[in-house]
């Protein structure tokens, strides 16, 4: 089937906006979306309510902060999938769809745990403690 050029740009502008930080901010949305719904059934929250209308911003927040981390990791999953770069970008999306299902909250729980696995600090080293 043949396409009129002027769709054809149509349809790159419409894959342009799904790949990149506009996938992630969709797949972002999705999850703050699935966990909005757990916490309806849950019955913590009411489906149409005040609520939902904060997940809005979080699932922009979510996507900066997971597309950060996915952009930190990417040269440690690079080196894992070198068969096939085209994974980047999914596992890209994955990650950026649990820091938006933790939300702002967990994210940060989540991250401050590895970084104390795999970075701890040397003993006796306090620079970060309030009294010091």
């Amino acid at each position: 089937m043949d396409v009129p050029p002027e769709a054809d740009k149509g349809i790159e502008a419409l894959r342009s906006l799904t790949g990149g930080f506009g996938g992630m901010v969709m797949t972002a949305g999705l999850a703050r979306m699935l966990w909005h719904h757990r916490l309806v059934r849950l019955g913590q929250r009411r489906f149409w309510s005040r609520d939902l209308l904060w997940e809005v911003p979080t699932a922009l927040f979510s996507a900066t902060i997971g597309s950060g981390v996915a952009e930190i990791l990417m040269p440690h999953i690079a080196d894992a999938v070198r068969d096939d770069p085209a994974r980047l970008y999914t596992i890209g999306n994955c990650i950026v769809g649990v820091c938006a299902w933790l939300g702002p909250r967990g994210t940060e729980v989540l991250l401050g745990r590895v970084v104390n696995k795999y970075f701890p600090q040397p003993k006796g080293d306090h620079h970060d403690r309030a009294d010091a």
